[in-house]
């Protein structure tokens, strides 16, 4: 049983705390203070994510009131690297850490060691933190947020944070404890100095790092994919088949951070395939990504940790939500946000979205967007159909009210010649409405019955006056009444299969033969020969009818682990002059390690016959 614990500090890294109590107990071996605190001799201890937490809990808890989960948020760093993975990482990191369980290093399962963002060579503190612990306490600690990749500044005191010269990654069988003689810059009048708006963003991100350390916000990789690509919708990069504007927006980020900035968090976006991290992000997410990165992104949509949740659900429409205003003045629900029906289609020219909004008073308008304000709901960009509520407005105010055209273009909120085109339209309307078919229709039957071979053109032009009469005035009979087009039919030509599959034989012979000329060896599959003859979905959709060429493709085929001692075989031949091992046959031949051992009895023919 332990005789003490050192008080634990606010926002203090367990590895401090540790790194203290090795220090007071005057212990010489790093072995015998891991056995007092975790019951076996540990060489070494992981600053941000230490590992059997349950075990040094059971023997710490006499003089500490704190949970598990009060362990992990403030003194240790793992809200802070699984904060925006997937719930399987996060269960996995919390059972190595509690129960020091699991094959891989926390470093793996977290993606710190794939990605290109690297910690902190030293352990780092801020001058005014050290100088303010030592007149309180008499000592001083490590600070969790302090040592994060995406903190270089104290939140605190607002002053930029400097190394020790303490390494964060110390030796085995040491420990870090910080000092005035580990922390030397104390008293440095000089420190690094940053643009005001550099040392804003600065501070900002290193707001939203603390609050990720010692907060879980339950993000899942799924969440940020939606959320992401609302904000990219809403921001005006997402196109209208669903395709994100990658250029646009790497150059916008670069402009609204800075080069400078961004080489300081080691996140540049490259602009290459498969390797920008900025593309990757804004993509359907296949692996984890930094947490610098994650706030970087969110920073630059305006948002924050604490905001971005709300943006989950949410219609990345880029006119808003619904219901939309209708701005028909002759309704009586004008401007009201009585509209539910909206298409949206793309500029051919700009490429911006143009939306259709369809009211059920008849009234149907578009404009292009995206809407940036509320002002912008209010524009009407063009005026498709006014409709019968506004047709009938109109007629009342011109007709019976007797007001002038500029007077009733005024209240209708359109043009003066709008409204005379308008008046003239429905006194065309009212001959049309007075029309009388008399004996038209039997004239147009009557020419059918004469020329009964005529197609409807060629009527028109036996009789146009009688034509256009009936077009003008009776065009949905003229249409129900006229000769259909008879569309002929065109007969696809059948495919001799069996000569196909001669032809193709041929050509597949042809390309294996090219293969097996080649210097290394080439593995002989289906897929292969179909990319050499540029027929790969022939070979996969049509493999029923095409026997021989499929017959000669299966004879060649070869498995992995054929594939595999043909290579082992060549290896051979190339170190033929060369003293043979298991291991250089194998990095020769391109083998993996995990394969080794299958094939340890067959390499060791080889060596035994060079021998």
């Amino acid at each position: 049983m332990l005789a003490f614990f050192p008080r634990i500090y606010e926002n203090e890294l367990l590895y401090s705390v540790i790194s203290r109590y090795h220090y007071f107990s005057g212990n010489l071996n790093i072995k015998d203070t891991t056995r007092d605190l975790f019951g076996k001799g540990k060489l070494n201890i992981i600053p941000d994510l230490p590992t059997d937490l349950n075990a040094l809990i059971e023997r710490v808890q006499h003089f500490s009131d704190k949970r598990l989960i009060d362990w992990l948020d403030q003194h240790t760093l793992y809200n802070y690297y699984t904060n925006f993975t997937n719930l399987k990482v996060k269960k996995h990191v919390l059972e190595r850490m509690t129960e020091s369980t699991g094959k891989h290093s926390l470093h793996h399962i977290t993606g710190q060691v794939a990605g290109n963002v690297k910690e902190h060579v030293y352990f780092r503190y801020c001058p005014v933190c050290l100088k303010n612990d030592i007149e309180v306490y008499g000592e001083t600690y490590w600070r969790t947020y302090h040592q994060l990749p995406s903190v270089f500044v104290c939140i605190e005191h607002s002053t930029f944070l400097r190394n020790s010269n303490m390494s964060y990654r110390q030796r085995k069988s040491s420990f870090a404890q910080p000092s005035l003689m580990n922390c030397t810059s104390i008293n440095d009048s000089n420190p690094v100095t940053f643009p005001k708006m550099s040392f804003e963003l600065l501070l900002k991100i290193s707001m939203e790092s603390y609050k990720i350390t010692v907060t879980d916000y339950k993000f899942n990789q799924g969440m940020l994919f939606e959320i992401y690509r609302y904000l990219l919708g809403l921001k005006g990069y997402k196109n209208l088949n669903e395709t994100i504007n990658q250029d646009k927006l790497r150059e916008d980020f670069i402009l609204f951070y800075g080069k400078d900035y961004l080489r300081l968090m080691q996140s540049i976006p490259c602009g290459v395939e498969g390797k920008c991290w900025l593309k990757s992000i804004t993509r359907k997410h296949r692996k984890s990504f930094h947490p610098v990165r994650h706030l970087l992104l969110i920073n630059f949509f305006g948002e924050s940790v604490d905001t971005v949740r709300y943006c989950l659900n949410k219609n990345d429409n880029p006119f808003g939500e619904g219901p939309y205003l209708c701005l028909n003045p002759a309704a009586y629900h004008y401007q009201k946000p009585v509209i539910t029906e909206l298409k949206i289609s793309r500029c051919l020219t700009t490429k911006k979205p143009i939306a259709t909004f369809y009211c059920t008073c008849g009234f149907i308008y578009s404009r292009k967007g995206p809407d940036i304000d509320q002002k912008d709901k209010q524009k009407i960009g063009r005026i498709k159909q006014f409709g019968d509520l506004w047709m009938k407005k109109l007629h009342y105010l011109v007709y019976e009210e007797r007001l002038s055209y500029r007077a009733c273009a005024k209240l209708l909120k359109v043009d003066t010649n709008t409204v005379i085109k308008y008046i003239k339209n429905q006194g065309r309307q009212n001959k049309k409405n007075d029309y009388l078919p008399s004996n038209n229709r039997e004239q147009w039957l009557l020419l059918r019955n004469k020329y009964p071979s005529l197609s409807k053109t060629e009527l028109r032009k036996v009789n146009p006056a009688l034509y256009m009469v009936l077009y003008r005035n009776d065009k949905e009979w003229l249409n129900d009444n006229s000769p259909v087009i008879q569309r002929r039919k065109v007969h696809d030509e059948r495919v001799d299969w069996s000569m196909r599959d001669y032809e193709l034989l041929n050509e597949a012979k042809k390309a294996v033969q090219e293969l097996m000329k080649s210097k290394k060896p080439v593995r002989i599959t289906k897929s292969l020969i179909g990319k050499r003859i540029k027929r790969t979905t022939l070979l996969e959709k049509k493999i029923t009818k095409l026997p021989l060429t499929m017959h000669y493709i299966n004879s060649l085929s070869e498995s992995v682990e054929e594939y595999q001692k043909k290579r082992i075989k060549w290896a051979v031949k190339q170190l033929e002059k060369e003293e043979l091992t298991v291991s250089k046959i194998c990095r020769k031949a391109g083998i993996k390690k995990c394969y080794y051992q299958d094939l340890k009895e067959y390499i060791n023919k080889y060596i035994n016959e060079h021998q």
